[in-house]
């Protein structure tokens, strides 16, 4: 891990001129304040830089400071003369981690973990996520109704030259028209912010959606290296008078965006994961409970995996449903069985990339280890496709959907939650839930462009 000497150094032979703290709000969204670099010190990493936060964390009484983590500096490319560093937000003057910092709830897996005798949690990030040519709505005056319009020129009602692909999967040049820039974004993460990049191709969606997936990294660089992507894909496409959308299902019949989380546990360089005398697919007991943990914790950790309503919307289109397998595509986990033994991963592909990685990436390895301490019985495998499976056949093998709402995710949540104590601090869970509950009443409230159709004539 770079150390202060090496970022300062750093700063220093590349004539950085500003330093830009970034961290994330209650919701995920980044945030960031900009310093001079000149008097920038080792003082600055040991202290923090001062801020009044009150504006995103609410009121706290305290006075906040940003400290910068040394582990995270990385000029950004497009502001050449400016160095990146991810902040951890501190209460002054007894230096306490604030409790509403989210990052500190991922900081919390690795404590966790080695407390069970994991030396480190790795989790990948498989994302999915839209370019559009421009997107144009009327926020002026909402009350005249739903109105917004999305122009790209790979979608089907505006193909040049004419398209017609049901799936944008793997789809080829020049019909992948964003190929360029998919190649920049992932250059820029493994070239400037040290976050490499396993592979990327077109999403499945034929209407712009992008697919990136970064390495596995240890939890923390993890969920930081998600936001660095999305920090990285609305800068580019912003750059090309395009802009970049994480929201899950931002087009109508498309299967939205889906983030697919892989995680592993090592104790030295041994992967836990992994047994050579295996029963299935070469997975360890230690596995197997630990998809147990995930599937028993399923419809609380929705909360935090599938966020919002449109997250919920999303679902809808791209169903789930509690189960693990080794091919169903719909199975909430997926053992990863084509890589090397040591690098066996399974995969929750339950999420989706509107999620707070700090929050979603804490709650989802805070369940797999409960099972781990609980030896959960994950069930047996599936290997039948869900999405064509009937009810009763679910009902037989003992297979549920997830949450079909915020409000049914809430209260599933309600009374599963222990599994994250020593996780997320309860400030900041009461805040986030706040969240999800305002959200949630606030759609409620809104007329959609179908309900104007629907019943405008009643």
């Amino acid at each position: 891990m770079p150390s202060v000497e090496e970022a300062l150094e750093f700063m220093k032979s590349n004539d950085m001129r500003w330093v830009d703290l970034q961290f994330a709000d209650v919701d995920g969204q980044l945030r960031h304040k900009t310093v001079s670099a000149r008097g920038f010190s080792e003082e600055a990493f040991a202290t923090g830089i001062e801020s009044d936060l009150s504006e995103i964390f609410g009121f706290s009484g305290k006075a906040l400071t940003l400290v910068p983590d040394q582990d995270t500096f990385a000029r950004i490319p497009w502001e050449p003369n400016t160095l990146r560093l991810f902040s951890n937000v501190f209460s002054m003057p007894e230096k306490e981690r604030f409790m509403k910092d989210s990052r500190y709830s991922i900081e919390r897996v690795n404590i966790n973990a080695k407390a069970m005798g994991i030396s480190e949690v790795e989790l990948g990030s498989d994302c999915e996520f839209y370019v559009f040519d421009n997107v144009t709505g009327d926020r002026l005056s909402p009350e005249r109704g739903p109105n917004y319009l999305i122009d790209t020129r790979e979608a089907s009602w505006n193909p040049s030259p004419f398209w017609n692909f049901k799936s944008g999967a793997y789809m080829g040049q020049p019909h992948d028209t964003l190929y360029a820039a998919r190649v920049q974004m992932a250059e820029i993460m493994e070239d400037h912010f040290r976050c490499g990049v396993e592979s990327h191709s077109h999403g499945r969606s034929p209407n712009g959606q992008q697919r990136i997936k970064v390495k596995e990294l240890g939890a923390k660089s993890a969920a930081d290296a998600l936001l660095t992507l999305k920090y990285v894909a609305r800068n580019i496409a912003f750059i090309a008078s395009n802009v970049a959308t994480f929201m899950p299902l931002p087009v109508m019949g498309d299967k939205g965006s889906s983030l697919n989380i892989t995680s592993r546990l090592r104790k030295g360089a041994t992967n836990l994961f992994y047994d050579a005398k295996g029963d299935y697919a070469q997975l360890s007991s230690t596995a197997l409970y630990y998809i147990g943990g995930i599937l028993e914790h399923a419809d609380a950790l929705s909360v935090f995996t599938i966020p919002g309503t449109n997250s919920f919307r999303k679902m809808k289109a791209d169903p789930r449903y509690a189960a693990w397998s080794l091919t169903s595509p719909n199975a909430l986990v997926n053992v990863q069985s084509a890589v090397k033994d040591e690098e066996r991963t399974v995969s929750f592909t339950g999420a989706d990339p509107s999620v707070n990685p700090y929050l979603a990436y804490a709650a989802l390895v805070a369940a797999g280890l409960d099972g781990i301490k609980n030896k959960a019985d994950p069930g047996k495998p599936v290997s039948e496709d869900l999405s064509q499976m009937d009810s009763k056949r679910m009902k037989e093998m003992k297979i549920k959907p997830l949450p079909a709402s915020v409000g049914e995710a809430l209260a599933a949540l309600e009374s599963d939650n222990k599994f994250l104590k020593g996780f997320i601090s309860s400030e900041l869970l009461a805040d986030y839930l706040e969240q999800r509950l305002a959200e949630q009443g606030e759609n409620e409230r809104r007329p959609t462009a179908y309900e104007m159709e629907k019943y405008f004539n009643k």
